[in-house]
């Protein structure tokens, strides 16, 4: 497991990583979106719930401008963390593990 030192390497894997668990969400019969806005990427996913499920990747660059840091932002908890040392197979992991968690929590 790698931390995520340049923009490009945290591009790449939250790409990578949101774009796989779109398509693993889909295959499960889940209609999903992608959007890249603002030096972020959002999954959105339409569910039964009142409002769609939001699972957002930001990057932040360091101070010094060396690093990015990666921090998730789920709109629907208004929770945030971050995930530098996030592999990709990880990042997937817990875009799906979030999903779960809200799709079968009451409303």
């Amino acid at each position: 497991m790698a931390t995520i030192t340049a923009h490009h390497t945290g591009y790449t894997i939250a790409k990578s990583a949101v774009t796989k668990a779109s398509k693993q969400l889909s295959a499960a019969g889940y209609f999903t979106d992608i959007f890249c806005i603002d030096r972020r990427f959002r999954l959105v996913i339409t569910n039964n719930k009142q409002l769609p499920y939001e699972y957002a990747i930001h990057f932040i660059p360091s101070v010094d401008g060396d690093d990015t840091h990666l921090e998730v932002f789920i709109k629907n908890e208004q929770q945030r963390y971050f995930v530098d040392d996030f592999s990709e197979p990880e990042l997937i992991a817990d875009i799906i593990n979030h999903y779960q968690h809200y799709s079968h929590s009451e409303f």
